[in-house]
Formats: C-alpha cells, sequence, structure tokens
C-alpha cells in the first residue's frame, strides 16, 4: 500500500487502544468522532430493535401520503392503485434491507463500500452525485415541513405569515434536523425511537377517521384497455417506487453500528418492516385520501383538514412537522459521510455542517422565490431512479460476491490498494452501472423527459424502477462472477483512524 498506508493500523491495534482508553466515538448527545471510517467492534452497541425503531421513525412522514395522493388521481381504479403501490414498496424495500447487511458486515457507510465496485477515484464522481440528491430531498423534505407550520401558523391566527414566516419554519424544520445529524448517529438513533411512537399514534388515528369515507369498489371514471392500465400501473409505481430507492445510496450508515455478528435475516426484516412497512402504510393512506380528496395530491397538509376533525387535524399538522424533521435528520447526517467519501478532506460534523449552509440556501430560494414544487419534486424523483437504482444494483452484487466481507483499511489505501482500480476507476462497475442506467433512461415517464421505449411499448408507462436495479446486477455478475470463483487468501482485517 501507498498513500495513506502510514496512517493505517491493524485492526486489533485500534481495538485495543479503543478498549484501553475507555474511548466512546459515538456519544448520545455527544459529537460523534467517526466519519467514513471504519466502525471498531467494541464500538457496534446498536441493536436491530433500534435499527427497526429508526427506520420506522424516518419513514413516519406525509411525503408518502403525498405520492399515494397522487397515485389516486392517476385514473385508475381503487384496488389497482393499491397493487401498484403495493408491489412498488415491497421490491423497493427489499433492496434497501438486502444493503443494510452491508454495514454490519463491514463496520462502514454506503459511499465508502462502493469504492470497491467503482474504484477509488471513479467513486468520488458517485459520492458527489448522492450528495447533490441529498440536498435536494433535504430541500423537498423541509419544504414539505414548512407548508405544515405554515398551516398551524394559520391555525394560531397568524394568516399572512409571509417570508418572516417561511424563514422562522425553516429553522424550525430545518434547524432542528441538522443540529441532531450534526450530533451524529447515536443521537439520530434516539430521536427518531422517540419520534416514531409519536408519530404513528397519530397518524394511525387519522387513518381510522379516513378509512369508513373510502369506496373500495371504486373505478376508473372511463374503461380503460389491458395496456393503458398495465401503463398506468408501472406510471403509479415509478411514482411510489422513485422516494423509496433513494435509500439504496446510504443504508449502510446506519446499520454499521451493528454487531458484526447480527444475523444477516434479523437486518433484513428488522429493516423491510421498519422501513417499507410504515412506508406502505403511508402510501396506502395517501391513495384512500386522495380518493377523497384530490387537493392532497398538491398540498398534503391542507388537503387533508376536510377529512378529518378539526381538533385531530392540529395534531396531524404537528406530526407533519415531525415527520419532516425526522426524514431530513437522516439525509443531513448521511450528506456528511457522502462528502467525506467524494474527498472533501474534514471531519463529518464539519462536512455535515458544510452540507446544512448549501441546503439553508437553497431551501430558502425555493421558498421565497416561489418555485414550483410539485415540478420539481417528480422531476427529482424520477431522474433520481436513473442513477440510484443502477448504482445499487452494482454495489449491492458487489457485496453479495465478497460476501459482504471487506478490508477497511484497503477502502481507504489510495493507490495500491486492493480496491483502487484501474487508474483508480472499477470498469466493469461503471459499465454495468451505465447498462442499467440506459435501461431507466429509456423507459422512464418524467414530468421533464418521457424515454422512447415508454411511449412506443409502455403505453406511457414508467419501467425506470423496474429495470434500473436488475439490468445493473446481472450485467455485473457476469462481469465480476467469475474473478470470485478463483481460490483467495481471506483478507487481513485492518482499519483506519477514526474521523
Amino acid at each position: 500500500m501507498t498513500g495513506s498506508a502510514s496512517r493505517v493500523q491493524s485492526l486489533d491495534q485500534v481495538e485495543a487502544s479503543f478498549e484501553q482508553a475507555q474511548y466512546e466515538g459515538n456519544p448520545r448527545f455527544g459529537v460523534e468522532q467517526h466519519g467514513f471510517d471504519y466502525i471498531p467492534e467494541s464500538e457496534r452497541k446498536m441493536s436491530v430493535t433500534e435499527l427497526f425503531f429508526f427506520w420506522v421513525g424516518t419513514n413516519a412522514y406525509i411525503f408518502y401520503i403525498f405520492v399515494g395522493a397522487i397515485v389516486a388521481t392517476l385514473g385508475l381504479a381503487f384496488w389497482q392503485s393499491l397493487l401498484a403501490v403495493i408491489v412498488a414498496a415491497v421490491v423497493s424495500f427489499a433492496y434497501v434491507a438486502w444493503g443494510s447487511i452491508a454495514g454490519a458486515r463491514s463496520g462502514l457507510p454506503t459511499m465508502t463500500i462502493t469504492r470497491t465496485s467503482f474504484g477509488f477515484h471513479g467513486n468520488r464522481a458517485q459520492c458527489l452525485i448522492g450528495w447533490a440528491v441529498s440536498v435536494a430531498f433535504e430541500v423537498l423534505n423541509t419544504v414539505l415541513g414548512v407548508f405544515a407550520v405554515l398551516a398551524l401558523f394559520g391555525k394560531l391566527g397568524w394568516d399572512d405569515p409571509g417570508a418572516l414566516g417561511k424563514i422562522l419554519a425553516v429553522i424550525l424544520v430545518f434547524g432542528l434536523a441538522a443540529f441532531v445529524a450534526i450530533l451524529g448517529h447515536a443521537t439520530v438513533t434516539i430521536f427518531q425511537r422517540v419520534s416514531c411512537f409519536l408519530l404513528v399514534t397519530t397518524l394511525l388515528v387519522v387513518f381510522a377517521y379516513a378509512v369508513g369515507d373510502v369506496d373500495w369498489a371504486a373505478g376508473q371514471p372511463e374503461p380503460l384497455g389491458t395496456s393503458a392500465t398495465l401503463g398506468l400501473m408501472l406510471l403509479a409505481g415509478g411514482i411510489i417506487a422513485g422516494g423509496q430507492l433513494s435509500y439504496l445510496y446510504l443504508p449502510a450508515d446506519y446499520s454499521r453500528y451493528l454487531p458484526s455478528t447480527t444475523p444477516s435475516g434479523r437486518i433484513f426484516w428488522g429493516v423491510f418492516l421498519g422501513a417499507g412497512g410504515t412506508a406502505l402504510f403511508l402510501c396506502i393512506l395517501g391513495v384512500m385520501t386522495g380518493s377523497l380528496n384530490a387537493d392532497l395530491a398538491v398540498d398534503p397538509v391542507a388537503g387533508m383538514e376536510s377529512l378529518i376533525p378539526a381538533w385531530l387535524y392540529i395534531i396531524f399538522i404537528v406530526a407533519a412537522i415531525g415527520g419532516a424533521v425526522t426524514n431530513t435528520v437522516m439525509t443531513v447526517y448521511s450528506s456528511g459521510l457522502q462528502l467525506q467519501a467524494a474527498g472533501l478532506p474534514v471531519r463529518r460534523w464539519q462536512a455535515t455542517t458544510v452540507d446544512t449552509v448549501v441546503a439553508t440556501v437553497l431551501i430558502l430560494y425555493v421558498l421565497l422565490a416561489n418555485e414550483d414544487f410539485t415540478t420539481v419534486l417528480n422531476d427529482v424523483i424520477s431522474f433520481l431512479v436513473v442513477w440510484v437504482g443502477p448504482l445499487a444494483g452494482v454495489w449491492i452484487v458487489d457485496g453479495a460476491l465478497r460476501r459482504w466481507r471487506y478490508d477497511p483499511a484497503q477502502i481507504h489505501a489510495g493507490e495500491g490498494g486492493r480496491y483502487y482500480g484501474w487508474h483508480g476507476i472499477n470498469q466493469k462497475g461503471f459499465l454495468a452501472f451505465a447498462a442499467g442506467a440506459v435501461a431507466s433512461f429509456l423507459t422512464m415517464n418524467a414530468p421533464a423527459y418521457q424515454g422512447p421505449l415508454s411511449k412506443s411499448i409502455l403505453s406511457d408507462g414508467d419501467a425506470a424502477w423496474v429495470l434500473g436495479f436488475p439490468v445493473s446486477a446481472l450485467v455485473y455478475l457476469a462481469l465480476e462472477a467469475p474473478a470470485f470463483r478463483r481460490p483467495t487468501v481471506p483478507p487481513q482485517g485492518t482499519a483506519s483512524a477514526p474521523r
């Protein structure tokens, strides 16, 4: 090894030094000292139960009600909308749960692990894209939260809060999220666990009030042919899956504090049920309420007012604010790790602070310049799938081929390291990624762009969410599987010093 080799210690030395100094790199309500480096076994105190509640809290927010309501306006029969929602959620979160196994086995965050499949330098581009996507979701989540805060202001008698009200709402929503994220993983986990009980309880009550008014046998306004129906169902699945697949560039960020011996099945089901179960429930709630009031597809906060009692609407507003905060916490935290993996030479909390400043500027621009939020949201989610599905197809299959075994020192080693690649690029990883991205691009249907195959053979459907992951996964498997069949010497675990 060269480059950072002088900064690398053996795993045994690192573990011993932590135990001797009784060092705590991930304190509760203190600043986490770790960043995109390896988490020593002695510090992996997280349980699968905590991971489950983390994902519940992260997904208990109105974004899923919003996209479910959009699906309800497409013209499908009620049961067809529900079927599309269920399939999209199951597929998306199965991938997320599978990828979460990598965190426990490696002790590394996702966009550090991806160096093995894209190369040391090639991975920088993926990290920068990931960071840009994180910033976009920070903006979108915060704007949803601001909508809720402004609605609360109105109920409290401040009918025209104007720019001042928007700024105060941003401070409340994004300021709290950024503060928790800067503190780090342990604080984030506690915050999500406490929040999930409050948010889920409120949303269950909302569901109970709304369910009695739904016409479960409702059909589409006009009869549709089989081809048109399938096209609309694919489009509905794409609307739902876009936001859910967005987790595929960060699942290991949160499972990396699990002990490395945690059974894979427990990790998978903990994430799948916590994240997927919560999101699916809220998407179904969105389809239900969206069929009752189409305004939910425009403003998921104000649109709920006519469907529930006044007292419950106030509680729903507070829950909407809380959900926006919890999901933004996750995104802001991961963005700091992505900036580090991209090469920003700062500590994790400093990288998170940089992200916070950039996102705050963009949030204020969107709110004060009155940008078209719905169009921006649809475009971001649609084009996100073209990137994140193929990305995940490569790095998750790469991990499965390695049986989730990585040498954490070699991942940070740079030139001469095991995962460095050809001039710092893993050509096979990028070739497989390109195959999945092309398949997605040809079959997507977004407000800003429609792929040629979407129009010609999919009846305006969107198959990008279906094809991106498996196409890149199969191409990468075909290119790399022969190399993993050759006998190899198991790597010796080593780790880099904490950052």
